[in-house]
């Protein structure tokens, strides 16, 4: 195999193995599973062995592949290091530029960013992922991350572009039935709708400290908690995107505000090597000139 063509298989093969996937290495490099398939294949006559354990359940590493693995991916990580720096001598953002974000915020505030994005420069290609996990970005491969609240990564840069409150929230109905929690020891005799984990935070004693609840719904997804809360099933924790329009309407009422952490960070994060991305330097322009704009 000629010596472009050996890289470009390896890195196909180690997006194989980063996935685990045949289908999802094809989504991440944009091209069919097909083609996928045959570069493997391609790769594992030219070393004479296999490179992948196939099943119809999931693509396990042979020996011989984790060995081709960990000898590929420093160099992988160079090429791609290089690939950055030449693309950087453009003023003009160009290529793949992966975002991960979750919630309201990156449907409301985010993803209108990136659309204008891709208005202003036809030669970049966005892939706008939604998880509430905190995903690695070198793994995954992501330019940049919204992050909530602290961050502990040291190997992470950093730039805060906003903030957000959280509020408690039930409707007057609820409330009528039920009766108000005066404070948040009180809430465990309430049904909380739930996210991730199962407590609440709040400032005690000029302390934050967990307060653990439960209730009859649990869901990652805060559009689906805001629906049950309004239909008077339980009690809400959200951030203000979710819920400032209904406390304003008066269909939500807000209560134990004076418990609540007053303003929390909100940052675009990336890897400490990606940080001085071309794409990632336009995205944080505009980014900052559209939040400006909404407070």
């Amino acid at each position: 195999m000629e010596t472009m063509r050996v890289i470009s298989a390896i890195s196909v093969f180690e997006k194989v193995a980063k996935n685990k996937s045949f289908s999802a290495a094809a989504v991440e490099l944009g091209v069919s599973k097909a083609y996928v398939s045959k570069v493997v294949n391609n790769l594992e006559e030219e070393f004479s062995e296999r490179l992948f354990i196939r099943s119809t359940r999931k693509v396990k590493l042979t020996y011989l592949g984790e060995e081709l693995l960990e000898k590929c991916q420093a160099p992988l990580e160079q090429l791609e290091s290089i690939k950055e720096s030449l693309q950087n001598h453009s003023l003009t953002p160009k290529g793949v530029f992966k975002v991960s974000v979750a919630g309201a915020f990156g449907e409301d505030y985010i993803a209108p960013i990136l659309f204008n994005m891709s208005k202003l420069y036809p030669d970049l290609k966005l892939d706008i992922s939604f998880s509430s996990k905190n995903v690695d970005l070198l793994d995954e491969n992501v330019d940049v991350a919204i992050r909530v609240g602290d961050l502990k990564d040291s190997n992470l840069f950093a730039r805060k572009i906003s903030s957000r409150r959280e509020h408690i929230c039930g409707t007057k109905k609820f409330f009528k039935v039920n009766g108000e929690p005066k404070s948040p020891r009180e809430l465990g005799e309430y049904n909380c709708l739930m996210g991730v984990g199962d407590s609440w935070s709040f400032l005690l004693k000029k302390k934050v400290e967990k307060v653990k609840l439960s209730g009859n719904i649990r869901s990652d997804n805060g559009r689906v908690l805001l629906r049950a809360a309004l239909d008077n099933i339980g009690l809400v924790k959200l951030p203000d995107v979710y819920v400032k329009d209904y406390i304003e309407s008066g269909k939500l009422i807000s209560i134990l505000d004076q418990y609540l952490v007053k303003d929390i960070p909100i940052w675009a994060v990336t890897h400490s090597k990606k940080k001085n991305s071309i794409n990632l330097k336009h995205f944080l322009d505009l980014l900052e000139n559209h939040l400006e704009k909404e407070r």
